[in-house]
């Protein structure tokens, strides 16, 4: 019996860590293609279908795994850059989990105010690395980024959360049942 539940264990662990490198692999790819595109991307609405599906310790590390490679590759591994950017995605899916259940505009409203939140984040970042009297300039130029990507993260959550949601949780449980 003791074998048994250790073999259980393991199919278990194993499904998750693959289960986490493939949807981390979806997040970093899906970056990658949409690079050309300033402030476009599904990063979002794929961290609020994660939140809304995984248990923290995956949804936690998936989410730390993403920044440093996303970092590495974008040759910004800069203290100034990760640690905000580590708040900002780690702040979005720990508000995503908590809303989990709650009625889509909400969902949508978060998406929205992240795109600024997001921005603003960085703020003491650029404050440190370009001083105090250039951050008006800086906050000025950034803001129609901002703007770009709360209006991306409106449509991409209003398209696609419920459908990858449902998509995401079918093969779940699909992939639950096999074993």
């Amino acid at each position: 019996m003791e074998l048994m539940k250790s073999v259980d264990v393991r199919k278990h662990t194993i499904r998750n860590i693959t289960l986490s490198a493939m949807l981390l692999a979806v997040l970093i790819v899906q970056e990658e293609l949409l690079i050309f595109l300033p402030n476009i991307q599904f990063t979002v609405v794929l961290l609020m279908v994660y939140a809304a599906i995984l248990p923290y310790s995956m949804l936690i590390s998936l989410t730390v795994g993403y920044v440093i490679i996303d970092s590495l590759i974008m040759g910004s591994f800069n203290m100034l850059y990760v640690v905000p950017m580590l708040i900002g995605w780690i702040l979005l899916v720990l508000v995503s989990k908590k809303l989990q259940h709650q009625k889509i505009w909400i969902l949508i409203m978060v998406s929205f105010i992240f795109g600024f939140v997001y921005g603003w984040l960085f703020i003491p970042s650029k404050f440190l690395e370009i001083g105090i009297d250039r951050l008006w300039p800086y906050f000025i130029s950034d803001l129609p980024f901002e703007i770009m990507m709360a209006i991306s993260n409106i449509v991409t959550v209003i398209l696609l959360y419920v459908p990858l949601k449902k998509l995401l949780l079918s093969l779940m449980n699909q992939s639950s049942s096999e074993l």
